[in-house]
């Protein structure tokens, strides 16, 4: 029995060790059970439409027996695809060897004898607890109608329909209503079980020997549901004055009892709505790469998302104002409503992965630091631009680890002493910032493979395209005889010179028409000439 029990131990931490084993489970959880898996959608709507067809097959079957050998073939296939699903199912439900090994290891550590058939109960009872839930019942009265040589179980066929549940996200919605409200429901039933019963022992009593049509005490109990149901097929129909009484009584007795089944139902609905919607915002959100995170969508996050998503960045907004959202969601942009401080959100909206950049443009410091703790400790590539509410507060920023801290208030300052100062040049500079003019600035990346590596800035021809070179952003590299600018580990290059030649990873701060800014990066993009 030791040789045994240390043959097991063995192969336990070989699987837990396994790398190949966890990839393997790990893949079959993803597309059986992640929500927001592109593997889970795609094979969802595969089991859908094999479900629906293996039902209509089976259907047709019951009238003619003799099936097209493709049907017969594709039967036959759907049970095997449906008993393969059942057992992958119940394999990632939960891992036999981890059961194992924490009950040895706790025998271990506590020095009390390991009780293996303790273990195996422990195991197999946990397997149970999928086997007798109601979608694994659902799945496994599924696979019944298939075996031919029992024809009394296609009633169960009925099952393959409910299935369905399993695929459809608004109606594993309807299911997980009936599991948190199974109190309200068990107790509604038995008032209900309680007036059916009282009613069809009631009708039977005065009924039994004076219509011809109530011989049962089944008939009672038919004519009872039908009466509460208010259906009133008129098929039985009471002839005694008592009988009268009673189906008065049953049909107060039924609206009352629908209109509070219907309470429940409706009031749950309006809850799970929210978060079903909240589900399916995230699931668009997953299909998005690169897209801008605004957090917060006050004066200042409205004007910043709207500029962004005219020229056409994709961007999501997060806010704890649900008005806010709504309207973001009314301009034709994404948003969702949350906490963007929490770790969990920012972790759900791919922070680092998909989105590329986050910009805190909240009306607190507060949230705004925490924003950028939040979003710095998920990734350290994501850029993080963040909005000085009080200005003796940016050191805070830089510290908690946002690439840009900007000021509304020294903005606002520059402006008004430029106004003062310069009212010309305010004017121009306001209305390029409004794109009032159509002139916009403009970065320019260039990358290993662009057409102007290693050429002077002539070959840019910014004149005839009616364009304006600002500067050039470099990184490392020493300032050279003509006017530069440090900023952090990088050189600023105003104004450089025609022969000035243009490196890979350089950054031209560019000036001019929309459109034609366009057409210049059109033709960096070309592969060097030869």
């Amino acid at each position: 029995m030791d040789f045994f029990i240390s043959l097991l131990v063995r192969f336990a931490y070989f699987i837990d060790s396994s790398k190949r084993y966890r990839r393997t489970k790990e893949f079959c959880r993803t597309f059986l059970e992640h929500p927001t898996s592109k593997l889970k959608f795609y094979f969802d709507l595969f089991m859908v439409v094999l479900v629906i067809l293996s039902v209509l097959f089976l259907l047709y079957e019951v009238k003619t027996p003799e099936l097209h050998p493709f049907m017969d073939f594709f039967i036959n296939a759907s049970l095997v695809i449906f008993v393969i699903e059942y057992l992958l199912r119940l394999w990632i439900y939960s891992d036999n060897h981890k059961i194992f090994l924490e009950r040895y290891e706790y025998a271990l550590d506590n020095r009390v004898t390991f009780s293996l058939f303790q273990t195996i109960r422990s195991i197999i009872s946990k397997k149970l607890e999928y086997i007798f839930s109601p979608l694994a019942i659902i799945d496994l009265l599924a696979i019944l109608p298939s075996y031919r040589p029992l024809r009394f179980l296609r009633i169960f066929l009925l099952f393959r329909i409910f299935k369905l549940f399993r695929y459809a996200r608004s109606m594993k919605t309807f299911t997980t209503i009936i599991s948190e409200k199974k109190f309200e429901l068990f107790t509604l039933a038995i008032f209900a079980g309680f007036v059916i019963f009282t009613g069809s022992s009631a009708i039977y009593i005065f009924e039994t020997n004076v219509n011809p049509k109530i011989n049962t005490l089944f008939d009672a109990v038919y004519w009872s549901i039908v009466t509460m149901g208010t259906v009133g097929y008129g098929d039985i129909v009471p002839v005694t004055t008592e009988g009268m009484v009673i189906s008065m009584l049953l049909i107060i007795f039924g609206v009352a009892i629908l209109a509070f089944l219907t309470s429940i139902i409706v009031s749950s609905f309006q809850t799970k709505l929210v978060e079903l919607k909240e589900s399916r915002t995230l699931a668009d959100i997953e299909r998005l790469k690169n897209y801008i995170l605004v957090c917060g969508y006050g004066r200042v996050g409205e004007v910043v998302a709207k500029m962004l998503h005219d020229d056409g960045y994709a961007v999501v907004i997060v806010d704890t104002d649900a008005g806010k959202i709504k309207l973001a969601n009314q301009r034709g942009m994404i948003g969702i409503l949350g906490d963007a401080s929490k770790s969990k959100l920012l972790g759900q909206l791919g922070v680092g992965k998909r989105a590329s950049k986050v910009i805190c443009v909240t009306n607190s410091d507060e949230m705004n630091v925490f924003i950028t703790l939040t979003a710095r400790s998920l990734s350290k590539d994501v850029d993080i631009i963040a909005r000085v509410v009080k200005s003796h507060h940016k050191k805070k920023y830089l510290l908690a680890g946002a690439n840009f801290a900007l000021s509304a208030d020294e903005t606002i300052g520059l402006m008004g002493l430029q106004y003062v100062d310069q009212p010309i040049s305010y004017a121009a500079l306001n209305e390029m910032l409004t794109e009032n003019t159509g002139v916009v600035f403009e970065s320019l990346k260039i990358h290993e493979k662009s057409y102007y590596v290693n050429q002077p800035l002539s070959v840019l021809k910014l004149q005839e395209k009616r364009l304006l070179l600002f500067g050039i952003v470099r990184q490392g590299i020493q300032p050279t005889d003509f006017l530069t600018y440090t900023i952090d580990d990088k050189i600023f290059y105003f104004n450089p010179p025609s022969d000035f030649l243009i490196c890979q990873e350089d950054m031209l701060i560019i000036m001019g028409k929309k459109h034609h800014i366009n057409i210049l990066k059109k033709q960096s993009d070309k592969r060097p000439l030869k």
